[in-house]
C-alpha cells in the first residue's frame, strides 16, 4: 500500500516527504524481520529521498534512515554503514531542541553506534561518547515513558562494556542495577523484554567470570533460558539468545564439570551458528564459542576429532574476523589454546610453533589496561613453557616467567583467574629448577603453589591441583609447609564434591583427589602427630556419605545458642536433598526409558538441576554466615579427635591406613584421650596393595561384572593358597593390633575396622592361621573379636536426638529374586525365604511381621522399606560404582542412588543376601561406594553384606542361623546383635565349606 501511494503522489506534493518517510520505515522494518538485503537497500534510498524533499519534521526520517544504516552494518558488517548512521543521528541531535520526542531517539540511537563502533574498533572514547549519550537519554525520559526501559538497558550494557574494557567493579554493579530496572518496566509480552533480559544475563556473565559467584552463573542461565523460549525460532535475534545460553552452559560446565552441561553448550552454539547467515558481523564470535565448546569436549574426552574439529572452526573464526576487531585477540587466543592442546597431544611442533604466534599477536593486539590482557598474556607464557620443555631453550623458560609474571601482576586481586595463572607461573620455576637444579626456583615454585590453593576466589579443581603440585614440591625438600599443603587440600576435597553435583559426578570429581588423605595421615604420622591422622582420615574419605549424613543433622549445638539459624538450615538442607533425590532418580529413569520418553525426562531435568544448584548455593551462604558466628567457625568441618573418641563406645575402632611411604594401624578408644599407633612395617604398601591382587586370583573374576548367580565358583589361584594369604594378613596386620589391645581369646569383644586403600578389599575379618595344627583358639582374628567394618568413624557417634522407642511389633521385609529380573534364577533363594518364615514362626521373640514383596519392582520395594524396621534381601547383586544395585523387577535394580534417598529413623537391620553388596569400587576404595554402606547412609544401623559372589548353598544355612540367633529370646530383637550372630553362623561353617564360600560374609556398621 505503500509504494502505491508514493507511485501515485505527484513529485512536489506536500505529502510526498511523509508517505517515502512511511514506505522506507515499513522497509526498514521488514528487513529487521526477514533479512532480504532488497528491503533495506530501498528503505535507505527511500528515507535520502524524503529527506532531500523537506520532510516537516525532518528528524523523523533521519533517524529511520540512521537506523537503516545501522541494521545494514549489523548485517554486512561494512564500517562505512556505520559512519553513515553516526552522522545521520550527530544531525538529528542537533536539529531536536530539548523536549522534542525524536530527541531522546536519537541519543539513544548515537549512543548505540558510538558503543558498536567501540566494540568493533576497541576505542575508549567511542564507549565514553556512548554513555554520555545513554545517560542525557534516561536523564530526559520522565518516569513512566515507554522507552524508559529501553534507555535503562543502553546505559546499562554499556557500563558493562566500560567493565570489561577497565576492570572497575563499581560500572558493572551499575550494569546490573540499571538492567534489573530495565526488565522489571517492562511488561511480559514486549518485544523488547528478551533483549533486555539477555543483556541483565550477560551482565550476570560478566560478574561470575570475575567474581566466581555460581549464584551470578545459575542467574544467567535462568535469565538467558528464559529469553531462548520466548522467541520462535526464525526470529532474526534468535542465535545471538542461543549463543548468551550456549555460553553460560560452557562456563558452568568448566566450574561444575557436569557433562550435560556440555553436551547442552554444544547443541545450543551449533544451533547458534547455523541460524546465523554467512556475512553476519556475530559468525565469528559464533563460531569461536563453537570450537571453544568442541575442545572443552576433546579436553574431557580425548577424542583427537574433537581437536580437528574445534582447530578448523576457531580457524574459520579468527579469518572471518576483521583486522582491528576488539573481539581479534580472543580468537586468536582461543586458536592458540586449542592448537598447544593438539601439540601436546601429537607432538608437531608445528602446531606448537602456530599457537605461540596466535598468541603473540593477540598480546599485541590488546591496549594494556584491558581486562583480557593478563589472560592472553598467561596464554602465551604457557606456550613458550611449553617450546622450552620440547626444545630446551633456556630464552624460551626466561620469556615464560616474565610473560606470566606480567599476567599475575595485573590480575585484580580476587580474580577468580589469579589462582590458574599463579599455578602457571609456579610451574614455570618448577620447570627451571628440574633444569638449573636452583633450589631458590624450587621455593618460589612452593609459594606460589601455595598461593594459588589458598586463594578463595579460584575454580576448586584448579586449587585442588595446585596443592597437590604443592605437595609435590615440597615433599622433595622436605620443605617446612608440607603439612599445611596436605591441610589445605583435605580442606578442598568436600568442596571438590560438592552437594549441588549429581552423585556420579561428585565420585568422579574425588577421582583427582584419590589417595591424597592417605598419604597426608603417613606424613603427619611421619611427625609423630597420630590423633591428626585419624582427624585428616575422618575428614577426606566417604566425603559424599559425609555430606549426606549431614543433610539429615538435627544440627543440636546451633539450636541451643542459634534456633532461627538452625531452622533455616534444617529446612534447606531437606529441601536440597529432595532435590538431589528428584535428581537421582530422574538420572536413573533416563537410562531405562525409550529414546522418546527419555527426552522428557531431559526437559524436566534440567529444571530440576536447576534447582538443585540453587539450593546448594543457598546452603553454601547459609553455612558460610553461621561460620561467622562465635564459636562455630569449624561448624560442619573437620571433627577434632575428642569428638571422634565417641565413635569407640561399643568396642575400639581400628583405621588401617595403606600409604605409598607407610602403612599403619590406628586404634581408638573410647575412654584413651590418645591413638594406640601400630606401624606395620612388615605390610608395605606394594605388598598391600599386591595382596589385593592376589586376592582377585584366588576369587577368579573381576570387579564390577555382573555376577550371574550366587554359587561362589571354585577359585583358580594356581601357586596362591588361602591358607599362606589369610597366615600373612595375620602375622603381619591383625595379630600386631590384637597384641596392641591385649585382647585374649574368648573375650569376643567387638571391633570395627575401618581400612583404606587396598586394605578396603582385604577380608580383615578372617587372617588366621588355619589348619588341624593351629585349630587351637589364638591364631585367628574370630577366636579374639567379633568383627564388624565402618566406612567411617562419624557412623557409629551417637546422636545426641533421642531415638525413637521401637514398638513391641518387628516388621520385617524379605524379597526374593523376582521371575523378571532377567538373570538366572537362584535355586536357593526360596529355600532361604522359607527358613525365614520358619525361624519366626517358631520364635518365642515378641510379635513379629513379615512383610514379602509380591511383584518385586523397584517402586513396590521402596514403599515397603518406608514401612518395614528390618529388611532382608536374597537376589542377584551387582557393583558398578554409583549404579550399584539390587537386581529387582523388570530387569531394574534398586540403586544405590535409590537407597540413599530413603529418609528412615536410624536403627534396624539390612540383610543383603546378594552379591557384591559391600565390595567398593577400586578407583575410589576410600569413598565406600558400594550397597551396604547405602544402607547405612539410609538409616539402617547394621548390614550383613558380602564383599564378592556369594554361594546360593551356604546362603540360606547363613540366613537360617543369623535369624534363630537374633530372635531365640522372648524380647524384640535388637540389630546390634547382628554382628555376634553372623559371627556364630559363619563359625559353624568354617571347618567345613572351602574358604571362598564363607568368607565374603561381613557385617557393617553397629
Amino acid at each position: 500500500m505503500s509504494k502505491e501511494a508514493v507511485a501515485l503522489t505527484f513529485h512536489g506534493h506536500p505529502e510526498k516527504p511523509t508517505i517515502l518517510h512511511n514506505l522506507g520505515n515499513c522497509l526498514s522494518t521488514r528487513f529487521q524481520r526477514l533479512g532480504e538485503l532488497n528491503d533495506v537497500e530501498d528503505a535507505i534510498s527511500t528515507l535520502r529521498e524524503a529527506v532531500d524533499l523537506g520532510h516537516p519534521d525532518k528528524p523523523r526520517p533521519l533517524n529511520t534512515l540512521g537506523y537503516s544504516f545501522k541494521a545494514r552494518f549489523e548485517r554486512f558488517g561494512e564500517l562505512s554503514d556505520l559512519e553513515h548512521a553516526i552522522v545521520t543521528f550527530r544531525d538529528v541531535i542537533d536539529l531536536t531542541p530539548r523536549g522534542h520526542p525524536e530527541k531522546l531517539t536519537g541519543l539513544n540511537n548515537l549512543g548505540t553506534c558510538f558503543e558498536i563502533r567501540f566494540e568493533r574498533l576497541g576505542e575508549l572514547r567511542d564507549l565514553e561518547y556512548a554513555i554520555s549519550m545513554f545517560r542525557d537519554a534516561v536523564d530526559l525520559t520522565p518516569h513512566g515513558h515507554p522507552h524508559k526501559a529501553r534507555h535503562f538497558s543502553n546505559l546499562g550494557r554499556s557500563f558493562r562494556h566500560r567493565f570489561e574494557r577497565c576492570g572497575e567493579l563499581s560500572d558493572l554493579n551499575h550494569a546490573i542495577s540499571m538492567l534489573r530496572d530495565a526488565v522489571d518496566l517492562t511488561p511480559h509480552g514486549h518485544h523488547e523484554k528478551p533483549g533486555y533480559i539477555i543483556s541483565l544475563g550477560n551482565s550476570f556473565i560478566t560478574r561470575f567470570n570475575r567474581l566466581g559467584e555460581l549464584t551470578n552463573l545459575e542467574d544467567a542461565i535462568s535469565t538467558f533460558r528464559d529469553a531462548v523460549d520466548f522467541i520462535p525460532r526464525d526470529h532474526p535475534d534468535k542465535p545471538n539468545q542461543l549463543n548468551n545460553l550456549g555460553i553460560s552452559l560452557l562456563a558452568r560446565f568448566e566450574r561444575l564439570g557436569e557433562l550435560g552441561d556440555l553436551e547442552d553448550a554444544i547443541s545450543t552454539l551449533k544451533d547458534a551458528v547455523d541460524l546465523t547467515p554467512h556475512g553476519h558481523p556475530e559468525k565469528p564470535n559464533r563460531l569461536n564459542n563453537l570450537g571453544i565448546s568442541i575442545s572443552s569436549r576433546s579436553e574431557r574426552f580425548g577424542e583427537l576429532s574433537d581437536i580437528d574439529y574445534a582447530i578448523s572452526t576457531l580457524r574459520d573464526a579468527v579469518e572471518l574476523t576483521i583486522h582491528g576487531h576488539q573481539q581479534q585477540p580472543m580468537h586468536l587466543t582461543n586458536l592458540g589454546n586449542t592448537l598447544l592442546s593438539r601439540f601436546n597431544r601429537l607432538g608437531e611442533l608445528s602446531d606448537l610453533e602456530d599457537a605461540i604466534s596466535r598468541h603473540r599477536k593477540a598480546v599485541d593486539l590488546t591496549p594494556h589496561g584491558h581486562t583480557h590482557k593478563p589472560g592472553y598474556l598467561n596464554s602465551l607464557g604457557t606456550s613458550l613453557k611449553c617450546r622450552f620443555q620440547c626444545l630446551g631453550e633456556l630464552s624460551d623458560l626466561e620469556h615464560a616467567i616474565s610473560t606470566l609474571k606480567d599476567a599475575v601482576d595485573i590480575t585484580p586481586h580476587g580474580h577468580p583467574s589469579k589462582s590458574g595463572r599463579l599455578g602457571s607461573l609456579a610451574d614455570t620455576f618448577r620447570a627451571r629448577f628440574e633444569h638449573a637444579g636452583d633450589l631458590r626456583d624450587l621455593e618460589h615454585a612452593i609459594l606460589l603453589f601455595s598461593l594459588a590453593a589458598s586463594d578463595p576466589h579460584g575454580p576448586i579443581r584448579l586449587r585442588v591441583r595446585s596443592s597437590q603440585h604443592w605437595i609435590s614440591c615440597a615433599r622433595r625438600i622436605h620443605h617446612h609447609t608440607l603439612l599445611h599443603a596436605y591441610s589445605v587440600a583435605i580442606s578442598l576435597l568436600p568442596q571438590l564434591a560438592w552437594i549441588g553435583l549429581s552423585l556420579t559426578d561428585r565420585y568422579s570429581e574425588l577421582g583427582r583427589g584419590a589417595n591424597l588423605v592417605r598419604e597426608a595421615a603417613a606424613a603427619v604420622l611421619d611427625s609423630g602427630l597420630p590423633e591428626t591422622a585419624v582427624e585428616w582420615l575422618e575428614q577426606g574419605r566417604s566425603i559424599v556419605w559425609g555430606e549426606l549424613f549431614q543433610l539429615r543433622s538435627a544440627y543440636e549445638e546451633l539450636s541451643s545458642v542459634h534456633p532461627e539459624h538452625s531452622r533455616r538450615l534444617r529446612e534447606l538442607s531437606a529441601a536440597l536433598e529432595h532435590a538431589s533425590s528428584t535428581r537421582e532418580k530422574s538420572l536413573s529413569t533416563i537410562s531405562e526409558e525409550t529414546q522418546i520418553a527419555a527426552q522428557c525426562i531431559k526437559e524436566s531435568l534440567r529444571q530440576e538441576v536447576d534447582k538443585h544448584h540453587t539450593l546448594a548455593i543457598k546452603r553454601d551462604k547459609l553455612l558460610q554466615e553461621i561460620r561467622g558466628l562465635p564459636g562455630f567457625e569449624q561448624f560442619l568441618l573437620r571433627k577434632e579427635f575428642h569428638q571422634l573418641r565417641a565413635s569407640a563406645h561399643t568396642g575400639p575402632v581400628v583405621i588401617l591406613n595403606a600409604a605409598e611411604s607407610r602403612c599403619d594401624a590406628l586404634i581408638v578408644l573410647a575412654d584413651v584421650d590418645h591413638v594406640i599407633h601400630v606401624p606395620l612395617p612388615k605390610f608395605p604398601f606394594k605388598r598391600c596393595a599386591g595382596f589385593q591382587k592376589m586376592l582377585e586370583k584366588l576369587l577368579g573374576h573381576h570387579r564390577a561384572v555382573l555376577c550371574d548367580d550366587r554359587k561362589g565358583d571354585p577359585a583358580t589361584w594356581g601357586c596362591v593358597s588361602w591358607e599362606s594369604f589369610l597366615s600373612v594378613l595375620w602375622n603381619d596386620v591383625i595379630r600386631p593390633v590384637l597384641n596392641a589391645l591385649a585382647f585374649s581369646t574368648g573375650d569376643l569383644s567387638r571391633i570395627f575396622w575401618c581400612p583404606t586403600g587396598p586394605f578396603v578389599f582385604l577380608p580383615i575379618h578372617a587372617a588366621g592361621i588355619y589348619g588341624t595344627r593351629h585349630s587351637q583358639p589364638g591364631n585367628k582374628v574370630s577366636d579374639f573379636v567379633v568383627s564388624s567394618y565402618v566406612p567411617t568413624l562419624s557412623i557409629l557417634v551417637p546422636s545426641l536426638t533421642p531415638t525413637v522407642i521401637p514398638s513391641d511389633d518387628l516388621r520385617l521385609l524379605v524379597v526374593g529374586q523376582p521371575p523378571s529380573d532377567g538373570l538366572p534364577p537362584l535355586p536357593g533363594v526360596d529355600i532361604e525365604l522359607e527358613h525365614i518364615r520358619a525361624v519366626i514362626g517358631h520364635s518365642p521373640s515378641v510379635r513379629t511381621t513379615l512383610l514379602e514383596s509380591s511383584v518385586g519392582t523397584v517402586e513396590e520395594v521402596l514403599s515397603l522399606m518406608q514401612e518395614a524396621d528390618w529388611v532382608h534381601f536374597a537376589c542377584h547383586g551387582i557393583q558398578d560404582a554409583a549404579d550399584s544395585g539390587l537386581c529387582l523387577a523388570d530387569r531394574r535394580r534398586l540403586k544405590l542412588r535409590d537407597i540413599i534417598a530413603l529418609s528412615r529413623p536410624r536403627g534396624g537391620l539390612a540383610f543383603l543376601s546378594a552379591c557384591q553388596t559391600a565390595m567398593g569400587d577400586e578407583h575410589l576404595s576410600d569413598e565406600a561406594i558400594h550397597i551396604a554402606a547405602g544402607m547405612l547412609f539410609a538409616g539402617y544401623g547394621g548390614v550383613i553384606g558380602t564383599m564378592w559372589s556369594i554361594s546360593d548353598k551356604l546362603a540360606p544355612d547363613v540366613a537360617r542361623d543369623v535369624y534363630t540367633q537374633l530372635f531365640r529370646n522372648d524380647t524384640r530383637p535388637d540389630y546390634r546383635d547382628a554382628a555376634r550372630a553372623l559371627h556364630e553362623a559363619i563359625g559353624r561353617v568354617r571347618e567345613t565349606v572351602p574358604f571362598h564360600i564363607w568368607l565374603p560374609f561381613i557385617h557393617v556398621g553397629l
